[in-house]
């Protein structure tokens, strides 16, 4: 008796300490990480076009760009991509990103005739002139970090009483349009992720925008998805150590609940402004999280445990915070808050499942024996994703740049 409970003890007590080190390991990673970037030198992320309707004849909107210009410069089209090292033209991109910010936006002015014609803004079904004011590069990264160049321009004249359109061009990638209101404090009037090649909604001059709740769910129901496919592969990498775990189609369904449970809570309350923690500190946290569950997965050897459940659900609330810096980009509408929300949620779920369901399926229909999946899939699939997590780590903290 008193050798089962001095067994028992130690069994809690090593349960307790691999996850205090754990929790360990990811505070002191986060004060490291505080100092790191979010955007990396070759992700692919979505661009800011932000405008402002200005009234005074004549009208006119005042537009202000966010874009990684070493992907336009370098002639690359990213409309299919999530990293430029998949481009034949990334030669070319990495050569432009060792100019200096001046020599950057030089470069950008001299060549703003050939951005501007891949930059559409329609009034009235007619194409607008575009006119430069100012060329921006960001300073002070470190060669790990992409930087982002302001670009500011006008679109006039305009017709106050027909309705404005925007978009790019395919090749320049997605595009976050925004409609700044004139009062700071105030959400923007309009926003939406747009596909590459994707058009904005029909906008109004004298109004903001009214969005349909059914194109609101289509929007966001769209957003989350392409945040897990193609955009999200940390995630994706995630979700399939989840399911490399165990060939049981109950404990996948423990797994996925209690991380589908955990991220809609941080999701929702970050959206909300209830929880604020910068993406600088989430980014790595989420890398190491990928490794860890790979890991993990070799030493449980498929034995679920409430220790493993918690810890999907503390890196299931680390990844909703990652979701909500997506979000934060464009912003949810006041108006329909919920809709968008829960639209949001739904396409990464949906996302979510493309993946798992078809190797499932595949899995129950061949029945591997569990040694051959162990030695085969398991163990070798795992160590793959967990290096994967470990360098991402590595390299959101800026220690490597290859």
């Amino acid at each position: 008796m008193v050798l089962y409970m001095l067994a028992h003890t130690l069994s809690f007590v090593k349960i307790y300490t691999s996850f205090a080190l754990c929790c360990l390991a990811l505070c002191c990673l986060a004060l490291i990480a505080g100092g790191s970037s979010l955007s990396h030198a070759h992700e692919i992320r979505p661009s800011l076009m932000e405008f402002e309707v200005l009234q005074t004849p004549p009208a006119s909107l005042d537009v202000t760009l966010d874009m990684t210009a070493e992907i336009f410069l370098s002639g690359m089209d990213v409309g299919a991509l999530t990293d430029t090292d998949d481009s034949d033209k990334s030669d070319e991109y990495d050569q432009i990103r060792a100019m200096s910010a001046v020599d950057l936006a030089q470069q950008v002015r001299a060549n703003w005739p050939r951005l501007a014609a891949q930059i559409f803004v329609e009034n009235g079904g007619a194409r607008v002139p575009l006119s430069l004011r100012d060329v921006t590069v960001e300073t002070g990264l470190e060669e790990s970090q992409a930087r982002q160049t302001t670009i500011r321009f006008t679109a006039a004249p305009l017709k106050g009483d027909k309705d404005v359109i925007l978009y790019w061009a395919s090749a320049l990638g997605p595009l976050i349009v925004r409609q700044a209101s004139s009062d700071t404090s105030s959400e923007p009037l309009y926003a939406a992720y747009l596909a590459p090649g994707e058009k904005s909604d029909v906008i109004s001059l004298s109004s903001p925008v009214q969005v349909s709740m059914l194109d609101v769910v289509r929007r966001y129901v769209h957003s989350g998805f392409v945040h897990i496919i193609p955009r999200g592969l940390d995630h994706i990498l995630f979700v399939l150590g989840l399911f490399l775990f165990s060939l049981s189609g109950r404990v996948l369904l423990y797994q996925i609940s209690l991380f589908t449970l955990a991220h809609t809570i941080t999701l929702a309350l970050s959206s909300l402004g209830i929880v604020r923690i910068s993406g600088q500190i989430v980014e790595p946290l989420i890398a190491l999280s990928i490794a860890y569950v790979a890991v993990e997965t070799i030493w449980a050897k498929g034995r679920f445990s409430w220790q493993r459940g918690l810890l999907i659900t503390g890196f299931g609330l680390l990844h909703g915070l990652g979701f909500a810096s997506v979000l934060a980009d464009f912003g949810l509408p006041t108006a329909q808050f919920l809709p968008a929300l829960i639209s949001f949620n739904i396409g990464v779920e949906i996302g979510q499942l493309a993946i798992v369901a078809p190797l499932y399926l595949v899995f129950l229909w061949q029945r591997p024996s569990a040694r051959f999946y162990r030695r085969v899939i398991q163990i070798p699939a795992s160590i793959a994703i967990a290096a994967t997590g470990f360098y991402w780590t590595a390299e959101r903290l800026g220690w490597v740049d290859f």
